[in-house]
């Protein structure tokens, strides 16, 4: 992948992400830079950290004491961590609903 299309599906995951941290947002905090989306739970304290690695072109997750790296996979147009068998907005969204303790999704 070239470094363009990393980065304009970098925008396009976070933007999908702060679209849905904005329905929460009376229980999660969030910052956002350039290259990192970290996440504060309200009432735990407890962190999620989103962030690039452009010079592998990954994006890495990490909260609940457990990290994923997710590669880009064009052929199915996921994000998608092989060593876990996990899909990006799957894994994150099981992150918030433990977190949150209701159910969150990405599926429209």
């Amino acid at each position: 992948m070239e470094n363009k299309e990393y980065l304009k599906r970098v925008e396009e995951l976070f933007q999908k992400v702060e679209d849905k941290l904005d329905e929460y947002e009376d229980d999660i905090d969030y910052d956002h830079t350039p290259d990192k989306l970290m996440l504060n739970f309200e009432s735990s304290g407890k962190k999620v950290v989103i962030n690039t690695q452009r010079a592998i072109k990954e994006i890495w997750l990490a909260g609940n004491s457990r990290a994923w790296h997710f590669q880009f996979l064009s052929d199915q147009d996921i994000w998608f961590a092989r060593a876990e068998q996990e899909e990006f907005y799957n894994c994150l969204a099981s992150l918030l609903s433990d977190n949150l303790g209701q159910p969150v999704s990405f599926q429209n």
